[in-house]
């Protein structure tokens, strides 16, 4: 094997993860333009980033003008979107005074603005339909845009939707259409950060779902750990975890070496962590 030139950057796996916000957004919009080609008529695109987005409550408002910027950023998937589907594209929002606010801030938008309070909020030339951070109150009227929109061979495409929160209060039959539902759905890009060890989930189309942890022997950078066809959660992600630092059944370390080097780095990678997810919020 020949080495690198001096001077030669080697590519590694953690390449894959964006450097910033508009880096994740440009990908997701990329991504998920690649699924609709590639055949896919429902797509999830979602970014998870903790200072922005809680998929219980939708949209962190911690600051003056959080909100504005929260529908900046769709505006810019939606656009990225677009760019690399072509045809006419709409933008459906949450309801009537979001996209009434909307519409007047953005004259110049390149997609068309409804809300899924319209009666008709999908038009005969639509050639894609975004449903942007459609919550469980939108459930049947999100449903049957959808429903709507795949009849008519038009694909659809859901943008940090929070469909699945809000259980207090709601039926079995209701959970199970959601679930079905969601079900319909391909997760064409996710990037979801972990605080606790230092990490990332995350999954960009035609990748699979793909686990990211602090390299202990480069700061800053990031190992793939694993690769998996469906969403790495719960316990699953929790073995993960723990084989990546050697902890056994019981909690304790298979091999002092390798489990102690990665549990000394815990706290180097939190703050590592709190970097990235710093550079991705701004």
């Amino acid at each position: 094997m020949t080495p690198p030139e001096l001077g030669t950057e080697i590519e590694r796996d953690d390449d894959a993860l964006p450097d910033n916000l508009l880096g994740a957004v440009t990908q997701a919009g990329e991504a998920t333009a690649e699924a609709i080609k590639s055949g896919r008529k429902r797509c999830v695109a979602e970014l998870l980033i903790p200072e922005l987005w809680d998929p219980t409550s939708g949209a962190v408002m911690a600051e003056e003008g959080d909100q504005l910027r929260w529908w900046e950023l769709a505006r810019e998937f939606i656009e990225r979107l677009g760019a690399a589907h072509g045809g006419n594209v709409k933008a459906v929002f949450p309801d009537a005074g979001v996209a009434a606010m909307l519409k007047n801030r953005w004259p110049d938008a390149p997609f068309a603005i409804a809300s899924l309070d319209d009666r008709e909020p999908m038009s005969a030339d639509d050639s894609l339909v975004v449903i942007t951070c459609p919550d469980p109150p939108s459930l049947k009227a999100t449903k049957g845009l959808a429903d709507n929109a795949t009849t008519q061979d038009i694909p659809v495409v859901m943008f940090n939707p929070r469909l699945a929160s809000g259980d207090v209060g709601i039926g079995v039959s209701v959970r199970r259409m959601r679930s079905e539902f969601l079900s319909t759905f391909l997760t064409s890009y996710s990037i979801y950060p972990l605080t606790a060890p230092d990490g990332s989930v995350f999954r960009c189309f035609p990748n699979e779902w793909q686990v990211f942890l602090a390299d202990p022997m480069a700061p800053g950078r990031y190992q793939l750990v694993a690769q998996r066809s469906a969403r790495p959660a719960g316990e699953g992600l929790d073995n993960i975890i723990d084989d990546f630092f050697g902890v056994g059944a019981e909690g304790e370390d298979n091999e002092e070496g390798s489990a102690g080097a990665g549990l000394a780095n815990v706290g180097k990678a939190m703050k590592s962590m709190q970097r990235f997810m710093k550079q991705l919020s701004q």
